[in-house]
């Protein structure tokens, strides 16, 4: 009792810091830093945003991803991460970990659907050290065929492993039913079967057609100044050239309103993804889904949780699946690209209770459509308000300054984003979902123990499918 109650107290002090009125935004948010915006002559944009501090963050994103692949060269982007690891004319994979690690940094990259990037955290003193490194990695790797071949089964294991981690295993076939026939669909750690058919030409050709100065931001955070940081890019990645060649015209991204099931032996369960089509970065709704998400929220995963958050804290949605106790598990999901996004519900649930998850789904959006209680709002906005006073690593920054200046073409500081998620009302997010949501068909998306599933509802054989 005693531990609940000094729990209870933390997470109220975090939660209700203060109520802020209709406009009002934290005073914290409001302090900006020097930021630096320069495009250089080989188009690579660097961006800094400074502040005292022993360490520097250097981060390139390029702008492609698995959604520039095809059926085939599905999982090129993320091959090429790899290899980016392996070694230059320079550097053997050894001696690029040693030089890393020589100098006090940590190198890390991830590949997503619309970019890839790579960051060296380092001592403030070693910030051009970290950028040649990562001219080194992006313009010299050698590509070795025997670092292709071995590195084809470490990757099918990575596939293989991800499979075991059921949220983002359901996230990534939602993507396939809801863009289908689209590169939207493809996975971002490529097609599981494509593993042994990659080439090393396929992975060159990736390379060369979207690794050009126009589709790279380097940016640096931390004690590092713009100054300094453009004259180390134009040194270190002297050899990246602007685009000489006419982009391909993309397909037009179009959400489609599927059914697709696929069986997994890894889960009793049934995952279950209910999405509609949400707004892209740039749409002016895009504050509201982010308020919408976190009225929607996340199931209590456990009892002590659960306990934690007393009813008069839960929202709406919360108090509504407390009615369905078949439901594990519920988080709420949006995810924005640049011209379309996925919002809705992620559920786990005994397969032969499919009906709860499509019947709660419609009855929270029915209900925010009519009403949405001041206190909601106001608390949905204060966790907002709270994640940004929270986004304070030079990794959190870094990945913001790049998807503002990927997405919006300039740096939206905090202030700015929470004055526009202060400025929404009940009325605003009430149009929203019915402009949005209500009377929409979702994408249905299920993954597990589906055999149940096919026997209760029926669903044609097309609706199946595998890995």
């Amino acid at each position: 009792m005693i531990i609940r109650k000094a729990m209870q107290k933390g997470f109220s002090t975090v939660y209700n810091l203060k109520q802020f009125r209709h406009q009002e935004i934290p005073q914290n948010v409001s302090v900006d830093r020097e930021f630096g915006d320069t495009i250089l002559q080989n188009g690579i944009r660097v961006c800094t945003e400074f502040w005292p501090s022993e360490l520097a963050h250097i981060t390139i994103y390029i702008k492609c991803g698995s959604r520039n692949e095809t059926e085939v060269t599905s999982g090129t982007a993320h091959f090429l991460e790899h290899l980016h690891f392996k070694g230059t004319g320079r550097r053997s994979r050894d001696r690029l970990e040693c030089d890393v690690e020589n100098f006090g940094g940590q190198l890390n990259a991830y590949t997503s659907r619309e970019n890839t990037s790579y960051t060296i955290n380092a001592q403030k003193n070693k910030a051009e050290n970290a950028v040649e490194i990562l001219g080194d990695m992006l313009t010299n790797s050698i590509y070795a065929k025997s670092d292709v071949e071995r590195e084809r089964h470490t990757i099918y294991r990575e596939l293989f492993e991800t499979r075991k981690m059921q949220f983002e295993t359901l996230i990534e076939i939602s993507h396939r039913s809801a863009y289908k026939n689209h590169q939207m669909s493809l996975p971002i750690l490529g097609k599981i079967q494509n593993m042994y058919s990659i080439t090393r030409e396929m992975i060159t050709d990736y390379h060369k057609n979207n690794y050009y100065g126009e589709n790279l931001i380097v940016c640096g955070v931390g004690n590092i100044k713009q100054e300094q940081l453009c004259e180390y890019v134009t040194k270190h990645f002297s050899k990246i050239h602007k685009n000489n060649q006419q982009n391909k015209q993309e397909i037009p991204v179009n959400f489609q309103s599927e059914v697709f099931l696929m069986q997994s032996e890894l889960t009793e369960d049934i995952n279950v993804g209910l999405f509609y089509q949400g707004p892209e970065w740039t749409d002016p709704h895009y504050y509201h889904f982010l308020i919408l998400q976190r009225l929607l929220g996340d199931k209590p995963s456990n009892f002590l949780e659960a306990a934690i958050f007393e009813q008069s804290t839960l929202n709406s949605f919360q108090k509504l699946l407390l009615d369905y106790p078949e439901i594990t598990t519920q988080k709420a999901v949006y995810t924005p690209y640049k011209d379309t996004a996925l919002f809705g519900n992620y559920f786990v649930v005994n397969p032969n209770q499919l009906d709860s998850c499509i019947e709660v789904s419609k009855r929270i959006f029915e209900d925010y459509a009519n009403q949405i209680s001041s206190e909601e709002l106001q608390r949905s906005k204060r966790r907002l308000f709270i994640e940004l006073c929270q986004h304070e690593t030079g990794n959190d920054i870094s990945q913001a300054i790049a998807n503002q200046i990927l997405y919006f073409d300039r740096r939206i500081y905090r202030q700015e984003i929470a004055q526009n998620l202060a400025n929404l009302t009940e009325k605003d997010i009430q149009n929203c979902v019915k402009n949005w949501i209500l009377n929409k068909q979702p994408s249905l998306t299920i993954w597990g123990k589906i055999d149940p599933v096919l026997k209760k509802y029926k669903f044609d054989s097309s609706q199946v499918g595998t890995h």
